[in-house]
């Protein structure tokens, strides 16, 4: 039996508080026929979005001791988690983008799948709040009580005076409670947790979704799951002057997670633009 004919029908342990079974446990069954359990571990003692505990390590070591986590307190051989970084994209910095981290671990074959998506389809706002302003505006870009709402201290990582706040009413409630705690100055934000982001959830499913196939996709020389895209293929020839310019993606390098071997992909096109060129437009 080959280890993707394994899986079918095994329970995959989901450390969460935040209901992600819904989002991600779907491309597992179709995909994989893998039944994802939700475990309830305190996921938030790695770091929380609503700002009480701020992360220590990388995205990628988070969502490794997250999944580790699961397996320790479901004692299943096989484990997903997710961990998402929102903030300013490492890219293009003035915009703000949705890295959602997807890991699925595998303890019988010691296999590690990791897979990432990059979404701007994210809905985060934070305003400074003062006494008798009017939110309007603010709420209806935060896409609120759509998106839930957070009532903190100060931005970042600091005290919580209301989180998964959903009503006007209760928000109201909120900013009252930090005016008698003497709150200064006063931060709305949204809830970036996943049961109270719907636009932060539909991100998960696709990362979900990507892993899901990355792992049914079987490396071609040992036959282990997991083969997919390790890193761009820089070097494109212009189609006017021919020059090639080093910062344009010609391919994808796909690799195995066990074994080492790696090929490169289809090249993405024929050749750039002179607009993209670094000789043509330097």
């Amino acid at each position: 039996m080959s280890i993707l004919d394994s899986y079918k029908g095994q329970s995959v342990a989901l450390p969460t508080l935040h209901q992600k079974g819904s989002l991600i446990a779907p491309a597992f069954l179709s995909r994989l026929g893998m039944n994802v359990i939700e475990v309830a571990v305190d996921t938030d003692q790695l770091g929380s979005f609503a700002g009480e505990i701020k992360r220590e390590g990388s995205q990628l070591e988070t969502v490794r001791r997250k999944a580790l986590l699961g397996i320790e307190q479901s004692s299943l051989a096989y484990a997903l988690a997710s961990e998402g970084s929102i903030g300013a994209d490492p890219e293009i910095g003035l915009l703000t983008s949705d890295i959602e981290t997807i890991i699925f671990i595998d303890s019988i074959n010691n296999l590690e799948i990791v897979e990432s998506y990059r979404s701007f389809d994210i809905n985060a706002h934070v305003l400074q709040y003062e006494e008798g302003m009017d939110l309007s505006s603010f709420l209806a870009k935060s896409d609120f009580p759509h998106h839930k709402l957070i009532v903190r201290s100060e931005f970042g990582y600091s005290h919580v005076i209301a989180k998964a706040i959903s009503t006007e009413e209760d928000l109201m409630k909120a900013l009252a409670e930090a005016k008698r705690l003497n709150v200064d100055p006063i931060f709305i934000e949204s809830d970036l947790r996943a049961h109270c982001s719907p636009s932060r959830a539909k991100n998960i499913e696709i990362a979900a979704e990507r892993l899901a196939a990355k792992i049914s996709s079987l490396c071609p020389e040992c036959a282990t799951p997991g083969w997919g895209a390790v890193k761009a293929i820089y070097g494109f020839a212009c189609s006017d002057c021919g020059q090639e310019s080093e910062s344009a993606t010609r391919a994808l390098l796909y690799g195995c997670v066990k074994c080492s071997h790696s090929a490169e992909g289809a090249p993405l096109a024929e050749s750039i633009d002179p607009s993209r060129c670094n000789w043509c437009n330097p």
